[in-house]
């Protein structure tokens, strides 16, 4: 184990040089947003492996290698990069410090670094800050070794001076070094720090990637593969173990995603994707997520957070708005990314924001960025992994002719250090606030400071308020005043600093309450989240002015960060709040979130029993009534028989819905089932599936017979797949199908596979893949045709479902013989035979030609041919090997929604197509060529799935290796 002075893992370099120079000229194929220029700062040999960047307040650079990415067979470096010419080209490398483990993260630290070394969180010290370390103290170990994708990263000095850091996902057990009781559970969170106060907690829910985007205020952006910006609205500190009703705090900010996924638009001929060739041309490996607060590359590019994709070779850019409490990214420009590379071992990994404004791009630089873990190992054995472990390249992006620049020299007074706050570079703010922070304060520098609580410059206001509160010096009467400014932010930094004292001045919480009603979504939710966290004795002293103040808000509420903001505030009052709410004249008035989260926090409280009282004399509709027990019942933990008589109440109702509702309350009550109940439901197996019932009748009747035994509701269940049902009665069958353990079930899915809708199997499809009980039945299913291959989508992880995490050998041997880790084929020998049209050169004129002859009755492309099968304006995403696989084996991996169907009417008449569209009441049908029929259900016969794409098998006879040269140019060409 470490020591806590000098960890024998931990040698101290000797200091050693690299020089380069002539700068090397930047590599064609480089796509850049126009008035902005791209220059190469750094390559090999002074730099390789790079994976972190930052600037010292000597104005050097300092970047982090991490040469052991993938194997863990190097450990990581620190070098420090110097321009001796002044050119901005960097001509000489040093050896700061090496041995440091697999770190992936680090931060200038007083006179010295912080590292992330997983275990450990290390301290390099440089007293005399001339690159050659001193001490190197063990800070904290515990932390999680695993995929190093997901080790603990993203190192970032907060506004609060609290360190903020990405956890990858990982677990791990973090303790401060010289105190192991001190050892906290990360479960999966990212997390923050204090190293004054040698304080540790958990941050909230982690997007589970690589960085962190920290914007002017410290609000906390995640980013992570496929989804590419996230936003921490409500951090774990404030929710202390409480269930929200909204329960995902980690919020989803793009505006721009399609079904889940981000496009981007990347150029040249793109690689075959190693594990998802569906997600070409979406974000699937984004990282390095950075807030630009350089303010040199113009205001335009002011709130805007940079996000890469290393699988794509690109970087993009979101413009943060607000929306409600949380905010909101929009792409900056439409079907073009701020920087792309034809270069395919172009890995962006990260970046930073310099001293003069200016972006730093820092490009890892291999020809496989992909872990193993996630390449099929098939694929595996014909990649170079090592390809690139020499190389590596450090962009500056700057705007056109820029002159900006920032004399370090500031830093050497106090008095240059205040002038600094009011910098429009985020950097250079919070160097100087860490320098401030790092340093003995005298009379006159807290009385500058003071000054600056004056200052129209709303950022130097905002840092001067956070170094007077770290040093101690902040007055209530100065945080009463920033919580009255103009300014919301100014009014939401007041609110965080008031935190800490809210058990020692009256006067702050009441202006804190009053705040709860502010204008600005982002104020009203912090000044929540302030009260939530009131010691339960102050709390109850202020209890009815907060939940006044909760009430009247309430009415009005409709932002759902602010909903659970309120709900946090009530602290363990939820519960008579709601049943003064429910007994009001004024109930119908508050939304139906606002109340069902409340409800949500009530469920498990003493007082209970006054909500279920109160909602037995309600004037809520009955389906409202319904939804908030189902709220309540879904926190319910004890066992409450005060709550019978209420019960019994609401059920004298004789609303279906409710009594259904409250068998579930009795049966977490262990109460035995209401005579009611009992006879609704054996009467509903009767009525369940009568279609001269209204709908929603029928699925209140549904909702009785849920805690029946399988054995009494098989048939019903079965019955409402059915394509004639309608398509809500068709999801609630199959959902209390879903969480019942009978192996029976899934043979029977199989045995109707081809009569259940579209939507049906693509549901069921998941519920044989994901319960081992059904494997059986859907190995067989696939083994005898009746379910088509391509109709489960079987991806990277759900072929690994069946060929490596069951625990059943027999389940992975016939797996195996239908498919392999490295992907689903069923005419390997076609794309043998057609493999020579890759090398070939296609043209593409002649290309157009065969699409139009071969594709174009069920392919658009531009204003050419029908749109009947996916559109392939943008298909050249995709790469030419992956497309030829597409067109020559289109049963591999069919989208649902694509699949041929039969459709026979009443009078004899067959349509055959995909399904365009379907209701309750009507099917429409496209088919070849792109006519479209719209069936009433009235009318259909017999309708069934052939479980095939409509794109049929065999194209390769119908053309020549060249010809299929030239249409695949033509796909990746023809619309530019």
């Amino acid at each position: 184990m470490p020591s806590r002075i000098l960890p024998p893992i931990l040698l101290i370099s000797i200091v050693f040089f690299f020089s380069c120079s002539q700068p090397i000229e930047i590599p064609e194929g480089f796509q850049i947003e126009p008035g902005f220029e791209l220059t190469r700062v750094a390559a090999e040999p002074l730099i390789q492996d790079p994976v972190d960047l930052e600037f010292d307040e000597l104005g050097n650079t300092l970047v982090l290698e991490m040469p052991g990415y993938p194997f863990e067979d190097q450990q990581s470096k620190i070098k420090v990069l110097k321009d001796l010419d002044g050119d901005g080209i960097y001509d000489e490398s040093q050896i700061f410090v090496e041995n440091l483990q697999l770190a992936s993260s680090f931060l200038p630290y007083k006179k010295g670094v912080l590292v992330a070394a997983p275990p450990y969180l290390l301290f390099v010290r440089d007293d005399d800050q001339n690159y050659i370390p001193d001490q190197v103290d063990t800070l904290m170990g515990g932390f999680s070794t695993g995929n190093l994708q997901h080790n603990y990263n993203g190192l970032t000095l907060g506004l609060d001076n609290w360190v903020y850091a990405a956890n990858g996902g990982n677990d791990g057990a973090p303790y401060w070094w010289n105190d192991s009781t001190t050892k906290m559970d990360l479960r999966g969170q990212d997390f923050r720090f204090n190293l004054e106060t040698n304080t540790l907690e958990r941050l909230g829910e982690s997007s589970g990637g690589f960085g962190l985007g920290v914007d002017e205020l410290g609000r906390v952006f995640e980013t992570h593969n496929l989804i590419h910006i996230s936003h921490l609205v409500i951090p774990d500190r404030y929710v202390q173990g409480k269930q929200l009703y909204q329960n995902i705090l980690l919020d989803n900010v793009s505006d721009h995603d399609e079904n889940g996924l981000s496009r981007i638009y990347p150029i040249g001929e793109q690689e075959s994707r190693v594990n998802h060739p569906e997600q070409s041309g979406f974000f699937s490996g984004s990282c390095g997520i950075t807030h630009y607060g350089g303010r040199a590359l113009g205001a335009g590019f002011d709130h805007t957070v940079w996000v890469a994709d290393v699988v794509l070779n690109l970087i993009h850019v979101d413009h943060i708005s607000a929306n409600g409490a949380s905010f909101q990214a929009s792409r900056d420009a439409e079907k073009r990314e701020f920087l792309a590379s034809t270069d395919r071992s172009f890995r962006p990994v990260n970046m930073a924001v310099g001293p003069n404004g200016a972006l730093y791009v820092v490009d890892m630089y291999r020809k496989v960025i992909e872990h193993p873990e996630w390449i099929p190992d098939e694929i595996e054995k014909t990649l170079d992994l090592e390809a690139g472990k020499d190389q590596g390249r450090i962009y500056q992006i700057q705007k056109e002719g820029s002159k900006e620049n920032f004399d370090i020299k500031q830093f050497q007074s106090a008095e240059g250090l205040i002038e600094s706050l009011s910098s429009p570079n985020q950097w250079v703010r919070m160097t100087s606030q860490r320098i401030l922070l790092q340093s003995e304060l005298n009379d006159s520098v807290i009385s500058s400071l003071r000054e600056l609580l004056n200052s129209s410059n709303e950022m130097a206001h905002i840092h001067a308020l956070w170094i007077l509160d770290n040093s101690g010096e902040i007055q209530n009467s100065e945080l009463l005043k920033a919580m009255e400014n103009s300014s919301p932010a100014i009014r939401e930094t007041g609110l965080k600093i008031a935190e800490t004292r809210l058990d020692v001045d009256k006067e702050l919480i009441q202006r804190i309450v009053e705040l709860v009603a502010d204008p600005n979504q982002r104020v009203a939710l912090q000044a929540s989240l302030a009260l939530s966290i009131l010691s339960p004795s102050v709390f109850e002293e202020h209890q009815d002015r907060i939940l006044n103040q909760i009430q009247n808000v309430g009415i009005k509420a409709q932002d759902s960060w602010l909903i659970s903001g309120l709900t946090l505030a009530t602290h363990d009052a939820s519960a008579s709040l709601l049943a003064d709410l429910l007994e009001s004249d004024d109930v119908n008035t508050y939304s139906f979130e606002f109340l069902a989260s409340i409800s949500h926090s009530a469920g498990n409280q003493r007082e209970v029993g006054q909500v279920f009282s109160s909602l037995a004399n309600s004037s809520l509709s009955a389906s409202k009534k319904q939804n908030l027990i189902h709220q309540l019942n879904s926190q319910l933990r004890d066992s409450f028989p005060v709550l019978l008589a209420s019960i019994q109440a609401l059920e004298k109702g004789g609303n279906p819905g409710i009594i259904s509702e409250l068998a579930v309350t009795r049966n977490q009550l262990n109460l035995p089932p209401s005579k009611e109940f009992l006879e609704y439901s054996r009467n509903a197996l009767a009525t369940v599936m009568d279609e001269t019932l209204a709908d929603s009748i029928r699925l209140e009747q549904l909702e009785l017979i849920k805690l029946l035994p399988y054995s009494e509701k098989s048939e019903v269940l079965f019955e409402g797949l059915g394509q004639s049902q309608p398509l809500k009665i068709q999801d609630k069958s199959l959902e209390q199908l879903a969480v019942l353990k009978e192996p029976e079930i899934g043979y029977k899915l199989v045995e109707t596979w081809n009569e259940l809708s579209p939507q049906t199997r693509r549901n069921a499809s998941d519920l044989l893949l994901y319960n081992a009980i059904h494997h059986d039945a859907l190995l067989t299913g696939l083994e005898d045709g009746t379910i088509n291959i391509g109709e489960m989508n079987f991806d990277l992880e759900r072929r690994r479902e069946l060929l490596w995490w069951t625990d059943n050998e027999e389940t992975k041997r016939r797996a195996e013989l239908l498919f392999t880790d490295s992907g689903v084929s069923n005419r390997q020998e076609a794309i043998d035979q057609m493999k020579p049209a890759l090398e070939m050169t296609g043209i593409l004129k002649t290309g157009k030609v065969v699409f139009e002859r071969i594709c174009a009755t069920c392919h658009q492309y531009g204003t050419i041919g029908n749109e009947v099968g996916p559109a392939l304006t943008e298909i050249g995403r995709k790469s030419k090997e992956t497309l030829m696989h597409d067109i020559l084996d289109p049963n591999a991996a069919a989208d649902p929604q694509y699949i041929n169907h039969r459709l026979e009417t009443n009078d004899g008449t067959i349509h055959m197509g995909i399904i365009a569209h379907e209701t309750d009441d009507e099917i429409t049908i496209k088919k070849m060529g792109g006519e479209s029929v719209t069936i009433p259900k009235s009318e259909v016969k017999s309708f069934r799935s052939l479980g095939t794409s409509l794109m049929m098998e065999g194209l390769e006879n119908s053309m020549t290796a060249q010809e299929m040269a030239d249409l695949l140019e033509f796909l990746h060409n023809g619309n530019l």
